[in-house]
């Protein structure tokens, strides 16, 4: 066992072995430019390279608690690169055949990396693992896990938020179908009451011509009834029925023109009614949260706008309500009370 003092002294000298091998450039060696085209160690160079490299990653790496056999193996590597280097930079052209003696000197480099990699094999392999810091590895592991446990609620969050936001994008999509279905139905039913309140103005001006047709057609018949003696029965007979003929089918044309007046403004009421009950619809339903009282609303304006209401152009007993909403409302309300009660 070697003394704490030679240990200290051998691993400064693998140290300054270390660092001198590791400040040596390979390429270098390959003399191509003081040698000749021929007569080189360019071939040689990759070996160097792989030799080199392992001195370089040891120089990086932490020795101190190295054995001092491990020492002497990375000293003795050293040594052997050291020698190969040695006769590379040594060789020249004044020898016999020396192109014999630098292709036997590629062969030894090129044999050589066995011999200086088993001694350092260990001491790579411990230094290495001195090297990797496990604790700062499980600090930077534990890091990831919590960052990406915060991304993970953070997109949780933001799933919950997007599906709330699309919900409430398809409710107030479906909400603005109703209303503007709603409106669409209501500029219907007001498009047919404009339709026929103009129908019933002409057919207010045709009752209108026709009564005062009619009154001077009696006027006239006044007065020649008044004027005019007629000379026999016959003709008297024959005139009477004349006047009768044309008062009757002046009085019909007033009759038929007259109801049809009532009948288009009947139905220009009926319409305007449906019309703004369609349109008033969307306040009530919004004023109340209650699903009872909106299904009874819906209900009273599909009546509105699907059943007859009396209008007073038309004879009362015609249009009349077949559905009565607090009926319905009980009816609905009923099944809930008995299955709570049950």
């Amino acid at each position: 066992m070697a003394d704490p003092n030679t240990r200290k002294e051998r691993l400064a000298t693998v140290k300054d072995a270390l660092a001198s091998l590791a400040a040596i450039d390979a390429k270098s060696l390959a003399r191509t430019s003081d040698l000749s085209p021929d007569i080189n160690f360019k071939d040689a160079v990759p070996h160097f390279e792989e030799m080199l490299d392992l001195c370089k990653q040891l120089n990086q790496r932490d020795l101190s608690r190295l054995t001092t056999q491990q020492l002497d193996a990375i000293n003795g590597s050293c040594k052997a690169i050291n020698s190969y280097i040695k006769q590379v930079r040594e060789f020249t052209l004044n020898q016999d055949r020396p192109g014999d003696v630098c292709n036997d000197i590629i062969r030894q480099i090129e044999s050589a990396y066995d011999n200086v990699m088993n001694p350092l094999l260990l001491p790579l392999a411990f230094t290495a693992t001195q090297a990797t810091d496990y604790a700062k590895i499980e600090r930077e592991a534990k890091g990831y896990h919590a960052t990406m446990k915060a991304e993970a609620d953070k997109l949780s969050t933001f799933i919950a938020n997007a599906r709330q936001e699309a919900q409430n994008a398809l409710a107030a999509v479906k909400e603005q179908a109703a209303e503007a279905g709603v409106s669409t139905n209501a500029q219907i039913f007001l498009k047919e009451a404009e339709e026929h309140g103009k129908l019933a103005g002409k057919w207010l001006v045709a009752t209108i011509a026709a009564a005062v047709v009619t009154l001077i057609a009696a006027v006239i018949g006044l007065v020649v009834a008044v004027n005019w003696q007629p000379p026999t029965t016959a003709a008297a007979i024959q005139y009477v029925v004349a006047k009768l003929i044309v008062l009757s089918t002046l009085s019909f044309a007033i009759f038929w023109c007259a109801r049809n007046y009532k009948a288009q403004k009947h139905n220009e009421t009926v319409n305007k009614h449906r019309a703004n009950a369609l349109m008033t619809f969307r306040a009530f339903v919004e004023g109340t949260s209650d699903d009872r009282v909106k299904d009874a609303i819906l209900l009273q304006a599909s009546q509105a706008a699907f059943t007859g209401r009396p209008t007073g152009y038309d004879s009362p007993d015609k249009d009349s309500q077949t559905i009565n909403p607090v009926v319905e409302i009980i009816g609905k309300t009923l099944p809930k009370a008995t299955d709570a009660a049950g």
